[in-house]
């Protein structure tokens, strides 16, 4: 029944392209007049159904011959339809396509321009390198014809041209014809020119500069458009004076494009001047001065868009003069409404330019955008007052006053990110923060434990512990309610603190500690709350003094919040400023090229042997649990099949079979190998030569996802998960489902411990991986 219903569709829509065929024959070349009271040709509505019915999906290569012969015609709207037709159908009529080619060589001596830079565009636009030949007589004879229109079309339809066969036009005088055209009179065809030559000529570094060409196009520069001056001036950047007096000439002539507009051509004009005067100090602070009153004019009157492109231009320069717009930091003050996404950037330069005379009119400015309404500033200006306060010491302690004040206001947010703040100024100055901490007990139900200030008011409480009394009883009530903090990095500290408070007054918190660390290592846990548990249970148990001596709260180096130095742009501010680069914060060649070729992003090991002496096939544990918890570690006898094999259509139906699911995260905060270094075929070598097999793997560079499954020797028991590797927060996520073979089998067997067996290996599998020295 469905086959027929096909046959039938596909008989409809011939006997639909049958009709058009038929009807463009015995249509004649009378014009008529349509509803609109245009003239138009009989056949022209015709080809307009013709191209609707191929955007439809039907094919139309039939009616190829039809359609040539329509586009001979003196309706340019026809023709165009016609032209439009035969360059998409071309390759499907290979045998008929020299009847086109007849049309487009009479349209090329047509009377008319826009006819025949038509037919020149729609003759290049074929994908046939059989007619490479007619394309490269009718440009040769295109690039000088009396149209300027004609002109320009042939230098674009050059660069496709060479996209369809590179070698022959190479080989052929066409690069020669192309430097001619930028001698032409009309601007526009210049600038066409010279796209034409960088694109063809790009592996060379594109067109050729010399000292005539380039003094040419600066004394044209005036005569083209705004985004053609942008071209011509990314091209002259290439150009290399031959001594100071040109390089002074070049400046001259160019110090009126700084007032120029359009931001691009300001943008494009200060790389030249930057570029021209790098090594020579004197003249480049000098260029610094000129160039800050056109980019500031663009900071107050510019729209959002162009003031935040400046203001990352602006990073970029500071990278190279480091007093550029230091006196000038009022200009980077929030205004009214301005867009979040600008002040962003604004307090990035002011955490930047802050000096000893200006960070505290800087910091009374930040602190008033604090009580604002954007979460997100309210977040990001507290890390600026304390970047400023980290690098320039003398308003340390007024930052903390502000701090202190904020504290009072009740709000949550700010409350939670002043917390957050305090650990880091706890770890430069513990002296002059210790006294402030008294307030903790006063706002710790304002602060949301499950975010970055849990932890952190955790380690500040712990620290202080032995002079606030309401310590024991506060981590007391956070262990009653401990279901409703479920984060690892909260459950962690929250181990590493109350044994703190243990140490410093153990009557008051032995009780409750006995119950954290039962609670830490029941199975629901996570692997790494139960070792962090069981850690710390054997060490006070073994050796209360050299607990002690590891908890005792010592000053310690800080930790100080730093800039995202991903991209460094102080040694390549002048070759990517003024491109997409400084918008992405990173090198043009990890967003241009193909992942897979990108320089570092996934670079092979050079130990051959590294893995050779992986062995964890037969994973054992000797120490003992306290005991209150049972043997939670995997058994000695604990394999994994070599011989397990599935395909993907199994996994696909286990996977969504399975009942048993179990999700955890394996932090690799430890790891001692760069995550980026490591490539798909290494983690995958790991797990294979531990029998766990992969089924699919992938992602881009900030995370890989790996799909693997595994089975147990000598039973019918599989174990399958996803794992998330996370490069940012350096975890792993894993959700791992374990089944039996016959799917149904499941519900009459105890899984738990196969789960807690695969778990384990699975996780130190992980950790291998990532702490193994390269």
């Amino acid at each position: 029944m469905a086959s027929g219903k096909v046959s039938f569709l596909g008989h409809q829509q011939n006997r639909e392209v049958a009709e058009l065929g038929l009807r463009l024959k015995e249509a004649s070349e009378n014009v008529t007049i349509n509803q609109m009271g245009v003239q138009q040709s009989v056949k022209r509505p015709i080809i307009k159904k013709v191209l609707e019915t191929m955007a439809a999906g039907m094919d139309v290569s039939p009616l190829f011959g039809e359609i040539v012969k329509a586009a001979s015609t003196k309706d340019l709207v026809q023709k165009k339809l016609a032209y439009m037709y035969i360059s998409l159908q071309a390759e499907q009529n290979v045998d008929l396509v020299i009847l086109a080619v007849n049309t487009f060589q009479n349209d090329l001596q047509n009377e008319n321009p826009f006819v025949r830079g038509l037919a020149l565009r729609t003759l290049c636009s074929m994908r046939l390198t059989d007619y490479v030949p007619y394309m490269l007589k009718s440009l040769s004879h295109a690039l000088i014809d009396s149209s300027a229109y004609v002109r320009k079309t042939a230098l674009i339809s050059c660069v496709k041209l060479f996209h369809l066969a590179p070698k022959e036009v190479l080989d052929a005088s066409l690069i020669d014809q192309l430097y001619n055209t930028l001698r032409d009179r009309d601007p526009e065809v210049v600038a066409n020119g010279i796209a034409a030559l960088n694109e063809i000529l790009r592996s060379e570094g594109g067109m050729t500069i010399n000292a005539n060409i380039a003094h040419y196009l600066l004394q044209r520069l005036r005569e083209f458009n705004e985004w053609h001056q942008c071209l011509v001036l990314n091209t002259l950047i290439r150009y290399k004076p031959s001594n100071e007096d040109e390089k002074f000439d070049i400046l001259n002539s160019l110090d009126n494009r700084l007032k120029h507009h359009n931001s691009g051509v300001q943008l494009a004009t200060i790389k030249i001047f930057i570029k021209l005067t790098e090594g020579i100090t004197e003249i480049q602070q000098d260029v610094y001065k000129r160039i800050k009153e056109p980019i500031l004019t663009l900071l107050s009157f510019g729209s959002p868009e162009i003031v935040y492109s400046c203001l990352e231009h602006i990073i970029a320069l500071m990278n190279s003069s480091h007093q550029f717009l230091r006196e000038d930091y009022k200009y980077f003050y929030r205004k009214v409404k301005e867009p979040s996404f600008v002040t962003l950037r604004k307090l990035e330069i002011l955490e930047i330019i802050a000096t000893e005379k200006s960070s505290k009119d800087i910091i009374y400015e930040i602190s008033g955008y604090i009580t604002g309404k954007d979460k997100l500033i309210t977040q990001r200006s507290i890390e600026s007052i304390t970047k400023i306060s980290f690098r320039i010491e003398s308003v340390f302690s007024y930052s903390l006053e502000i701090f202190m004040k904020l504290l009072e206001t009740g709000i949550d947010i700010i409350i939670s990110s002043i917390i957050t703040m305090l650990e880091e100024f706890m770890n430069e100055s513990p002296e002059k923060v210790e006294s402030s901490l008294s307030v903790l007990p006063l706002i710790w139900t304002s602060i949301d434990l499950n975010s970055k200030a849990g932890p952190a008011f955790l380690n500040l409480l712990a620290i202080i512990g032995y002079e606030i009394p309401e310590a024991p009883y506060i981590l007391e009530s956070l262990i009653e309610d401990l279901e409703n903090y479920p984060t690892t990095p909260f459950r962690l500290q929250l181990l590493d603190s109350t044994v703190t408070l243990f140490l410093l007054r153990p009557a008051e918190c032995c009780g409750m500690l006995l119950k954290l660390l039962k609670i830490s290592m029941e199975q629901t846990e996570t692997l790494d709350i139960r070792e962090r548990a069981l850690f710390l249970y054997r060490l006070l148990q073994n050796d209360i003094e050299k607990a002690k001596e590891i908890f005792t709260y010592q000053r310690y180096a800080s930790k100080k919040i730093s800039n995202n130095d991903n991209f460094n742009m102080k040694n390549k501010h002048l070759f990517e400023f003024n491109t997409l680069s400084i918008l992405y914060g990173k090198p043009s060649e990890q967003f241009v090229v193909e992942l897979e070729s990108i320089p570092g992003l996934f670079s092979k090991r050079k130990d051959a042997d590294f893995f050779s002496s992986l062995n964890l096939h037969n994973i054992s544990e000797s120490d003992e649990l306290i005991p209150v918890q049972p043997q939670n570690v995997v058994k000695d006898e604990f394999t994994l099949s070599s011989t397990v094999s599935i395909d993907d259509k199994k996994f696909k139906s286990y996977w969504e079979g399975f009942k048993e699911i179990y999700e955890f995260e394996v932090s690799l905060m430890d790891s001692s190998v760069s995550l980026i270094q490591l490539t798909l075929n290494d983690i995958e070598a790991v797990f294979e030569e531990n029998n766990i097999m992969t089924m699919a793997s992938g992602g881009p560079g900030d995370f890989i996802k790996l799909f693997l499954y595994a089975q147990e020797t000598g039973s019918h028991i599989l174990m399958l998960c996803g794992i998330k590797l996370d490069f940012n927060s350096k975890m792993a996520k894993v959700i791992m489902k374990v089944g039996h073979e016959t799917i149904h089998e499941v519900q009459i067997m105890n899984l738990t411990k196969h789960s807690e067996y695969f778990s384990q290996y699975l996780t130190r599998c992980i950790k291998f991986c990532f702490n193994s020295v390269i």
